[in-house]
């Protein structure tokens, strides 16, 4: 009889202990359940500084053209002709005149509207977007990049210039 209550009062500490494993070890891989924010990098170009989420890149325009008029974000590592990519530069105008060129639809696409980021509004189309920051405008336009997207919006909404 010892032996029974002996044997159940082990088979429910050996159960707990399971139970506890499986505890532990779920909470070791399920981490916080995706509610950190997606890793960023850094990068400083010729005209801005931007976080860049995990397989983005920045060229400098001196790099890419010969001329610090321009950086580009590639949706790449290491940037190859036809891949996707955000061309930033300085909108030589005002910020109604570059929304205007937005609203036009030409070249740039059917306009989408604004949208608060956390550096300032912009303003959207299919392949372009516009903001001002601090006192200049920037003008960013994509090819194969969707700018309703949460990571494009990222990208937008962390850009700086450099100082």
């Amino acid at each position: 009889m010892k032996e029974k209550i002996i044997m159940k009062k082990t088979n429910k500490i050996l159960a707990i202990l399971l139970v506890l494993t499986m505890v532990f070890a779920l909470a070791a891989c399920g981490g916080n359940n995706g509610n950190s924010a997606p890793k960023t990098t850094t990068a400083s170009g010729d005209m801005v500084t931007v976080e860049l989420p995990s397989g983005w890149s920045l060229v400098t325009g001196t790099d890419m053209f010969g001329t610090d008029t321009a950086d580009v974000i590639c949706h790449t590592e290491d940037y190859q002709t036809g891949d996707p990519y955000l061309q930033v530069e300085e909108y030589p105008q005002d910020l109604d005149g570059a929304k205007a060129v937005l609203e036009s639809g030409n070249p740039y696409g059917n306009y989408a509207g604004e949208k608060e980021l956390t550096n300032g509004t912009w303003y959207l189309a299919e392949n372009a977007a516009v903001a001002q920051i601090d006192e200049k405008v920037f003008m960013v336009k994509g090819y194969k990049c969707d700018f309703g997207s949460d990571e494009v919006q990222s990208i937008l909404g962390s850009l700086q210039w450099v100082k």
